[in-house]
């Protein structure tokens, strides 16, 4: 099976992915030439395949996996940064033993008190809510492997309405 390219100087071989430009002594565009000759008919250049739109909707989990984790989190009745660089101070406290102190500082900047056991107890919730956005991300890739292409044309990734106050 084939898909025309835009612009007509060639065609995608969709098994493999391959591009085929239109150039005569082309052994895989004489290929293609024998198919079309034994009545078959490529994609049009600008219908997705499903395995291209199940690619596109793959292509989405990083944006959407990375925006997740430095959204924040609730925690102690508080909302706490989960950006790279809060995470990397959470981190660096925990290894030195010691809250300097005494303090935090909240994702609307208030500096509130922290012990080193409300620290270790953040760090707990931040790793949790990790996994729940990983385990999330698993979920969706497998139901992409089962969509319609209806589905795959609609897909966005996120949670599901169920679990949206849970996640927060």
């Amino acid at each position: 099976m084939y898909q025309q390219i835009k612009g007509g100087n060639g065609v995608i071989r969709l098994h493999d992915g391959a591009v085929i430009p239109a150039t005569d002594g082309n052994r895989d565009w004489q290929a293609y030439q024998d198919w079309v000759a034994a009545g078959n008919a490529p994609l049009p250049a600008d219908v997705s395949t499903n395995d291209a739109l199940r690619d596109r909707a793959l292509e989405q989990f990083p944006a959407w996996e990375k925006a997740e984790r430095a959204a924040g989190i609730e925690h102690a009745g508080r909302r706490w940064l989960t950006t790279t660089a809060a995470l990397q101070d959470i981190r660096d406290v925990l290894l030195a033993g010691a809250v300097p102190g005494e303090q935090w500082v909240t994702a609307d900047r208030q500096i509130v008190p922290m012990t080193f056991a409300g620290l270790q107890s953040l760090w707990q919730a931040i790793t949790a809510r990790g996994a729940q956005i990983y385990q999330r991300r698993l979920e969706m890739e497998q139901q992409i492997a089962d969509m319609s292409r209806e589905q795959l044309e609609a897909f966005v990734p996120g949670w599901p309405a169920s679990s949206q106050e849970a996640v927060a």
